[in-house]
């Protein structure tokens, strides 16, 4: 593979490219179909969910692209409790209708495993279709956990399939819980600690 384009931070312009990788990234997944049944409104409704969050990150997290725009990493500091997007209910019921409600119990199933601060929580990444598998992903997600472990601050991932859960084992997540959606499917909730510091002193 040639050397990656450069990373940058995404601008309230990119609001809408990011959410589009997002949802096609989601669009096929088993916990999509039971969000959104409706195949043919699947793929505008994530996209218009997931452009909530993208703009709620812009404010309380990290958003970083890769220059030629291909691949996208959405992350939220959550040092703090995190307040929910700005009319979050009345947002999500315009953009979603009747799929709104599970969107909401998701959102809270998963809250409820994870801790309420002190951590970053990687909400999405996804790559262009046509493009996976070649590594971008990952090396657009060890670009920001190089700060993070300078910063020795901790992370939550979300993983919806066996490959996600093994693209965050090999960057150093451990699974600690699997939250069951109600048609069945899981979504394995991942942790990754600060790493140990090399030559350090015994305990």
């Amino acid at each position: 593979m040639s050397d990656p384009p450069g990373f940058v931070h995404a601008e309230a312009a990119d609001v809408d490219a990011v959410a589009r990788i997002i949802a096609d990234a989601w669009c096929d997944l088993d916990q999509a179909a039971w969000l959104v049944p409706n195949r043919r409104e699947r793929r505008t409704i994530l996209g218009e969910v997931a452009r909530i969050h993208v703009e709620h990150a812009l404010f309380y997290g990290t958003v970083e692209v890769l220059r030629d725009g291909t691949a996208v990493a959405v992350w939220f500091d959550r040092h703090r409790p995190l307040p929910p997007p700005l009319d979050y209910e009345s947002r999500l019921l315009a953009v979603a209708g009747s799929s709104s409600h599970r969107f909401a119990v998701l959102g809270k199933q998963l809250d409820m495993y994870r801790e309420p601060a002190g951590y970053e929580h990687l909400a999405f990444v996804a790559v262009t279709p046509g493009l996976r598998g070649r590594g971008i992903g990952r090396l657009l997600v060890q670009h920001h956990l190089a700060r993070l472990d300078r910063a020795e601050v901790p992370t939550y991932a979300d993983a919806a399939t066996n490959s996600a859960r093994e693209f965050y084992r090999a960057l150093g997540y451990s699974p600690t819980c699997a939250v069951t959606v109600p048609n069945g499917s899981r979504i394995c909730l991942m942790w990754r600690p600060v790493p140990a510091v090399e030559g350090g002193e015994d305990c």
